[in-house]
């Protein structure tokens, strides 16, 4: 029997990545507030701050690295430590060679996809939470980084909005042909992974409201 994938587990899955993003981005604004509140020091609570999302950001340009020469695209280059360029610091970046848009969209859209897979690995292999009380610092630590870098840059997104035509076109084919899949597994995937990742956004909520909180006492 032909089970269709389950549209509120996807609407579920959709609106917590949505959540994840705003929050994790609040959260960023709340560290660095209350960094410029105790080192008054632009360039130093810039370096804190890319220190703070260095794991992340080396996981996102791996994630473009490996994903490129997968699909045959060679990388011209790769920085995956931060600089300062014009008053500003630049995570990290691959260069590779775009020989066509759907093969270029999926390199952009790789760090998202590896990003959650690797949170929701945390939490599977029961990773986090743990006993150990240092272990479970270090995960949360991970999470909220790789949270908040997972998600892909304006030219990533410049590229991977080029792979949307084709997966609409692979669903209208489907539709067309009354292709029918057994997605039983796929449903208990994405429902597993929408517990994972509703724990995700519970971590960076809990970020937001410390960071909130250490800024109201600051500015009194």
């Amino acid at each position: 029997m032909e089970i269709p994938l389950k549209l509120p587990d996807m609407i579920v899955f959709l609106l917590l990545v949505v959540s994840i993003y705003f929050i994790s981005r609040k959260a960023m604004n709340e560290v660095f507030y209350f960094l410029m509140r105790i080192f008054k020091n632009y360039h130093l609570v810039l370096a804190v701050i890319t220190l703070i999302l260095l794991p992340g950001t080396l996981i996102h340009e791996l994630a473009h690295f490996i994903v490129a020469l997968v699909l045959l695209l060679p990388v011209k280059s790769m920085s995956l430590f931060p600089v300062f360029e014009a008053n500003q610091i630049k995570l990290g970046e691959v260069k590779f060679e775009k020989r066509d848009v759907v093969r270029g969209g999926i390199v952009g859209i790789a760090p998202f996809v590896v990003g959650i897979l690797l949170l929701i690995s945390i939490f599977y292999f029961q990773i986090f939470p743990g006993q150990d009380l240092i272990i479970n610092i270090l995960m949360t630590y991970l999470i909220f980084s790789v949270s908040s870098n997972m998600f892909s840059s304006r030219q990533d997104l410049k590229d991977a909005i080029f792979v949307v035509p084709v997966i609409a076109i692979g669903a209208a084919l489907f539709y067309l042909f009354d292709i029918k899949l057994d997605m039983t597994l796929v449903n208990a995937i994405m429902k597993e992974a929408n517990y994972y990742l509703f724990f995700v956004l519970v971590i960076n909520f809990g970020a937001f409201v410390l960071f909130k909180t250490f800024n109201s006492f600051l500015k009194k």
